[in-house]
């Protein structure tokens, strides 16, 4: 009966939340989490279980796969100088970041989790702010889409070298998994030339709804060559989204039925199951030092590392791009879920990184849209 309860407190949770969220203008992530925080942590309504797990994980490997899928990797074909920049970018931060961490004696998973940015986060304000189609703007998503998937990579990496206790061939094994990829990527491309009466079942308004069938399958199937390589999920569930991406892009129908399973269903689970396991108690008396560093390390390196752009757009919108790229949620919250899990960091470390992640997705685009946003407006024509 306790178990039916909570079921049904936190699919309620999952449909009153972005209703509080379009009112006050915040991501909706950002209240389940604290959603999470007051029903678990302080009413003890919502607590560990079995199938709680499995619906919260099967939230993390949803929410990977739909970062996959929404990637747009003709960005990166089309447009050579922006794709240069945005490694330029991501590899003076990621060393900056990791000599930084080494310092001050961090987890070498902090340089991971402070490289990631959220798109969720900087694709809306763009939007917002109409940018979106300019040059700037294309700018950003591109350097935001190498920084997702080169940390997603990463983060693969390094769980694949915490669970083996080496970092010799075992790191190969993530690999196999873009082996797997590419495979997949021919043979669905011979599927499609070969077989299109079958591939156009996909995206139309079919009953058998063959299409949504289809891609769990793929993502499942990833999923689980992951599992029996000895690769994080994650990564398979990502690449799984990724192939559909690159393979169908232009199927927003299908796009749309898969989003409404996970953000409509599946990934609230996870995100509200986070909240529930936080303890905001060890950030304010233990771990407040931790916080402001994370914050501190975060903003100066990567307004710094955008300095790369600066005979491009100049200083003041270098430093924009910086500011906006600080936005971090869904990915940091995963990786420090998946540190924890691992034994690498504490349940005190990981509260603390969530309430990181949650400060940098409301500061970042606010701070971008004061200081950045009528300036930015005014001087970028769209293309």
């Amino acid at each position: 009966m306790m178990d039916v309860m909570m079921l049904v407190v936190i699919t309620s949770l999952a449909f009153i939340t972005p209703l509080i969220a379009k009112k006050v203008r915040i991501p909706a992530v950002v209240l389940e989490i604290f959603a999470g925080m007051i029903f678990g942590y302080y009413f003890a309504v919502i607590y560990k279980t079995q199938w709680l797990d499995f619906l919260s994980t099967l939230g993390l490997i949803f929410l990977m796969f739909l970062s996959g899928l929404e990637l747009d990797f003709t960005l990166l074909r089309r447009n050579i100088s922006p794709t240069i920049y945005g490694f330029l970018y991501f590899n003076l931060a990621f060393v900056t970041i990791t000599a930084i961490t080494v310092v001050l004696n961090l987890n070498i998973l902090y340089p991971i989790i402070l490289m990631t940015t959220s798109v969720g986060v900087v694709l809306p304000t763009m939007r917002e702010m109409r940018i979106i189609k300019s040059k700037l703007g294309q700018h950003i998503l591109i350097t935001a889409l190498i920084a997702d998937i080169s940390t997603m990579v990463l983060l693969a990496s390094f769980a694949v070298g915490i669970e083996t206790g080496e970092l010799g061939y075992e790191m190969l094994l993530v690999f196999g998994v873009f082996l797997a990829f590419f495979v997949a990527y021919f043979v669905g491309r011979y599927i499609i030339w070969y077989f299109p009466n079958f591939v156009s079942r996909w995206f139309t308004d079919d009953p058998l709804e063959i299409g949504v069938r289809g891609s769990l399958a793929i993502m499942v199937a990833f999923v689980g060559l992951s599992y029996m390589i000895g690769v994080e999920a994650i990564l398979g569930a990502f690449l799984a989204g990724a192939l559909l991406s690159i393979l169908f892009r232009g199927g927003k129908g299908l796009n749309e039925k898969l989003s409404g399973i996970g953000y409509g269903f599946l990934i609230p689970f996870f995100f509200i199951t986070v909240g529930a396991e936080l303890n905001p108690e060890t950030v304010i008396y233990s771990n407040l030092d931790l916080y402001f560093t994370l914050i501190a390390i975060a903003f100066s390196v990567k307004i710094f590392s955008s300095m790369v752009n600066v005979r491009k757009f100049g200083i003041r919108n270098s430093a924009g791009i910086g500011m906006l790229l600080t936005s971090q949620l869904s990915l940091v919250i995963a990786a420090s879920r998946i540190g924890y899990e691992l034994g690498v960091i504490s349940s005190a470390e990981e509260s603390t990184i969530v309430f990181f992640a949650i400060t940098t997705c409301l500061l970042s685009p606010s701070l971008f849209r004061i200081l950045f946003g009528e300036k930015i407006s005014k001087e970028y024509s769209i293309i």
